[in-house]
């Protein structure tokens, strides 16, 4: 890993980095391709799984695997909005470094020059920069490009809280409340009254988007078990509220 000189921050220098890899590609790089699949601008993933970013790069009328004569820069870098350009993977030299969670898909020398995430997190979303310079023994550029993919690692919804807003009181109203904690893409919510009776609540009693139901000039009948699921494209969550509706006063 390369330090940075005396006050040159790190994320500075990677900036440095990138420069010096354009700066090295010939005027007539033009059989050089470095390639991610047709059509892929965003990767989907869920918290706590694995993903490959794919990419790879070609010589145009040359086989697919690597020969003897390239030398091979690659970088991958983690860009977020508002913060510092991240070094994920770098292989320089013959030499890969990486951050935790973060692999080639396939040993070098490979032209295929995939990434793999492990573990992930939340966090880890964000726009991934593959950086590729090629040289040949004599230490001249065959080819540079980079190429960039975007990742939303998506996180199934948190057990929710229930709660019950108001005096359950026949005749008066009363709202139901369920939110979960952490959820990507945000969370939609249904209640349904689980007992003595099943009953499916919509709008407009039901808020799916706020998690809120309204139940108005409650009656004896309306008292039971109610049930708030919290739903996204991953998962789902679920918590209950006992509602006992009284006469008095």
């Amino acid at each position: 890993m390369v330090s940075p000189p005396p006050g040159l921050p790190a994320s500075s220098l990677l900036q440095v980095l990138l420069l010096g890899l354009s700066a090295l590609a010939p005027a007539s790089g033009a059989q050089f391709q470095l390639h991610v699949p047709s059509g892929l601008d965003q990767v989907h993933a869920m918290e706590g799984e694995e993903v490959v970013l794919p990419a790879w790069y070609t010589f145009q009328g040359e086989a697919a695997t690597a020969r003897p004569w390239e030398t091979l820069t690659l970088m991958w870098f983690l860009e977020q909005e508002g913060k510092d350009l991240k070094q994920v993977l770098a292989h320089i030299s013959g030499v890969t470094t990486n951050q935790d969670g973060a692999s080639l898909v396939y040993p070098m020398p490979s032209r295929n020059v995939s990434l793999r995430l492990q573990r992930l997190r939340e966090k880890d979303s964000g726009s991934y920069r593959c950086s590729v310079n090629v040289q040949d023994k004599q230490g001249t550029s065959r080819g540079h490009s980079s190429k960039t993919l975007k990742l939303d690692v998506w996180v199934p919804p948190a057990p929710p809280s229930c709660h019950l807003l108001g005096t359950p009181r026949v005749g008066t109203n009363v709202t139901l409340s369920c939110k979960s904690p952490r959820s990507k893409p945000a969370a939609l919510y249904q209640w349904e009254r689980s007992h003595p009776s099943v009953e499916v609540f919509f709008a407009p009693v039901l808020d799916a988007i706020s998690g809120f139901l309204s139940l108005r000039n409650l009656s004896s009948s309306m008292s039971g078990v109610y049930v708030c699921k919290a739903t996204n494209r991953v998962g789902s969550a679920s918590c209950n509220v006992t509602l006992e509706v009284s006469s008095g006063q």
